[in-house]
């Protein structure tokens, strides 16, 4: 697991990768996360950082998005 980057272009660049990336239905991102609408996914966490970034407490958001971004990239390999 990578450290994480909150700072303004580290998150700009993350949602960039998240509106251009085709995603699945479907992941599986942990044993207790199972995310069945990766597209709704996405654009809840967006809609967090759009209305609430810097504000550190929507970090979490952030962080979904890199660990999202993680399992697929890691898939794709």
């Amino acid at each position: 697991m990578s450290e994480y980057k909150y700072d303004e272009e580290s998150v700009k660049a993350l949602i960039v990768w998240a509106k251009s990336t085709s995603f699945p239905q479907q992941v599986k991102l942990s044993e207790a996360e199972d995310i069945y609408d990766v597209e709704r996914y996405v654009q809840a966490n967006l809609s967090d950082i759009d209305a609430h970034y810097p504000d550190a407490f929507y970090n979490p958001a952030i962080t979904r998005l890199y660990r999202l971004k993680e399992c697929i990239e890691g898939n794709e390999r």
